[in-house]
């Protein structure tokens, strides 16, 4: 019986699969319904587009080739075959056999002898002779006036207020400085130490000394017989004597009706 795929059989000569592959190709069949791309939905969808685009982009885009044709044809008529040679040709005619010639000409025997004779005339005329000037009326003479007289007067005049400023700080220091430090180390400072010492010794301590010795007793002791003498019989008669005697007052003007409630 000769070999045919559809029953599974392997062809002659190939082992048989394993169990689980010929489960697995049983467990998962082919596909029978439609490729994806080919459903009812896919084709409702498609002709309409296909519709629309037949009529709206199929038109312009015909036209924007004839545009394209258009424009090619106008460049080749106009610019290839007409304006390009045209404007060559003037080039040549104009740039390229008459004006660079005569510049050229222009700039080689006119313009460039012209500015190398103002050149001879400036350098040779102008510049040197400025320059041998200032170098001899001024360079030089400035030079020699700096090397031998305004160096060594500077130098003199900067020697000049060194000794002055050393001589100034000498006698500022011996005659004012030293006798001052002097004054005030032995003399100054000794009178107010001393007065320190003093006002300490005779001001300070005796009034700390009366102060808490003195008057803060006699001061507690007044203020306890103000309170004894004073305050306490001032508060037992306002207690004892003049409210009775307000609230009796009270009472007898509330019975004649004089007073408020």
């Amino acid at each position: 019986m000769p070999w045919e795929p559809s029953r599974g059989n392997p062809p002659p000569g190939r082992p048989e699969p394993p169990a689980w592959q010929q489960h697995a190709d049983h467990a998962y069949p082919p596909r029978t319904g439609p490729e994806p791309g080919e459903g009812c939905l896919y084709a409702v969808v498609r002709w309409p587009a296909r519709i629309i685009a037949l009529i709206i982009v199929v038109p312009l885009r015909l036209l924007w080739e004839l545009v394209r044709l258009i424009g090619r044809g106008i460049k080749f008529l106009f610019w290839d075959w007409f304006l390009h040679p045209i404007l060559r040709g003037l080039k040549k005619l104009l740039w390229d056999w008459f004006l660079y010639p005569v510049l050229s000409f222009v700039g080689r025997y006119i313009l460039v002898p012209i500015a190398n004779a103002l050149a001879w005339v400036v350098t040779r005329l102008i510049h040197r002779p400025l320059a041998f000037l200032f170098r001899c009326l001024l360079l030089v003479p400035g030079a020699w006036l700096w090397r031998h007289v305004l160096r060594p007067i500077g130098r003199a005049t900067l020697l000049a207020l060194r000794f002055a400023w050393d001589v100034s700080t000498a006698v500022l220091n011996v005659l004012i400085i030293r006798p001052l430090s002097w004054v005030w180390r032995a003399v100054l400072v000794p009178i107010g130490r001393g007065i320190a010492v003093v006002w300490r010794h005779l001001v300070v301590l005796p009034v700390a000394w009366a102060w808490r010795n003195v008057l803060t007793p006699i001061g507690r002791a007044i203020r306890a017989v103000w309170r004894v003498l004073v305050v306490a019989p001032c508060r037992w008669v306002g207690r004892a004597v003049l409210r009775p005697i307000g609230r009796a007052t009270a009472e007898v003007l509330r019975a004649l009706g004089i007073g408020g409630r």
